[in-house]
Parts: structure tokens; C-alpha cells; sequence
């Protein structure tokens, strides 16, 4: 064998590798194990939220003095509101010490995406 052919067959081995990779992620969903656990994060986030923020949401309407508290909520500038909810209290789940990550900020869009109605 001759330099030439074996430089042609590592080649040809190289951009079979590449064109397999772009086959398997693109065209039939396959990814890295990081890519993975990245997208269970993000969708595992997405659920914590959609089950958390209804019951925020609920609390705040619990709220006997919620009318005032709304008008406060919307006189806070967009990145307080979040801090706004946490020290009412709403976002913080029965029996944790502290709110979950974006439980608050998803819980004030909601309150005021719903009191606009």
C-alpha cells in the first residue's frame, strides 16, 4: 500500500465519522450525553413550574389584602417583582424554607397576566 492510499482511506474514514454524526443528531434525534442532560434539566424546570406557579397563583388569590398587593406588584419594576412575590410569602411551597428556582418570577407573569382579564 502507498502513502496515497492509506492518506485516501483516512480521509474517507474521517468524513464517513462526520457525515454519520450529522445523520444520527440531525436526522434521527440522536445527542450527546450532555446534550441530554441539559434538555432533561430544561424540561424538568418546565414541569416544576407548571405545577408550582397554579399554586402561587392560588395563595396570592388566598390573600386578604390582594387588591393592594396587586397594585404594589404592578408599580415594581419587572426584575423586583419576582423578590416582591418571595417576601409576600406565596411562592414558598408548604413545608420548604425557600421558593424553587423561578417558582417566583413565573408566579408574578401569571398574577398579572390574570388580573388584566
Amino acid at each position: 500500500m502507498t502513502w496515497q492510499t492509506v492518506k485516501t482511506v483516512l480521509w474517507s474514514v474521517a468524513g464517513g465519522a462526520v457525515v454519520w454524526w450529522i445523520v444520527l443528531s440531525a436526522g434521527l434525534g440522536w445527542m450527546s450525553a450532555g446534550g441530554a442532560e441539559k434538555q432533561a434539566g430544561v424540561r424538568a424546570e418546565a414541569a416544576v413550574l407548571e405545577v408550582l406557579a397554579p399554586i402561587c397563583v392560588a395563595r396570592f388569590h388566598q390573600d386578604g389584602d390582594r387588591e393592594h398587593k396587586l397594585e404594589a406588584l404592578k408599580k415594581e419594576n419587572s426584575w423586583m417583582r419576582k423578590d416582591f412575590v418571595i417576601k409576600q410569602g406565596w411562592a414558598t411551597m408548604p413545608g420548604t424554607e425557600k421558593p424553587g428556582s423561578g417558582v417566583a418570577g413565573e408566579c408574578a407573569s401569571r398574577i398579572l397576566a390574570t388580573s388584566n382579564l
